[in-house]
């Protein structure tokens, strides 16, 4: 009888979530939809710019070595690969058709969220090593046109900056999860309120 007396205690002391304005969940939904696709739209034209300068390098620079061309071939393929993982992307934050069907919305967004996880942790990293492989196939031929120390200086600023992204990466990594997340629990909780509604 006591525990039923502080349980029905804890039940009568719990604070109700206020009701949110279906408007309101839209318009923050909209809002921050909008921002993430906004941020792969830059990633995707910044990578498209990176391709069609190394494009433009392979073609317009004398390369002798089956290195450097092996090197543009791997940083050329890994620049496409991203712009279509972020094509990909883009078009899936972007799809909105399941808005009348907000369960069906609720599990795109929480697929949208693994896939972009597995993405941004596991791929990520795979592309990261190609990439670093392209770099430093590509200065094989430079490091015999240059004095030692530019090559390690320019090798050392390479893997720095490498790290640095990983660690940039973190970062765009939880702010975008907590996005998402946000996101989700704002599409149940409009949700749960309409189930207790029709009830």
């Amino acid at each position: 009888m006591k525990d039923f007396e502080a349980l029905k205690s804890i039940w009568h002391d719990q604070v109700t979530l206020p009701k949110v304005s279906h408007e309101d969940v839209l318009k923050n939904l909209r809002k921050t939809r909008n921002g993430l696709a906004s941020k792969l739209l830059i990633e995707m034209i910044g990578m498209g710019i990176a391709a069609a300068v190394l494009i433009y390098v392979w073609i317009a620079s004398p390369f002798t070595m089956w290195t450097t061309h092996l090197a543009m071939i791997i940083s050329i393929s890994c620049c496409f690969y991203y712009i279509l993982a972020m094509i990909s992307n883009y078009r899936r934050i972007n799809y909105d058709k399941l808005l009348d069907r907000p369960e069906c919305y609720i599990n795109h967004l929480k697929k949208y969220k693994h896939d972009r996880y597995i993405f941004n942790t596991r791929k990520y990293k795979v592309f990261s090593i190609f990439f670093t492989a392209g770099f430093i196939l590509y200065f094989i031929e430079i490091s015999f046109m240059t004095s030692l120390w530019v090559t390690v200086m320019v090798i050392s600023f390479t893997f720095l900056w490498i790290a640095f992204c990983f660690v940039l990466m973190r970062t765009y990594i939880k702010l975008e999860e907590a996005k998402l997340e946000e996101m989700i629990q704002n599409l149940e909780r409009l949700h749960k309120q309409f189930e207790d509604t029709d009830q």
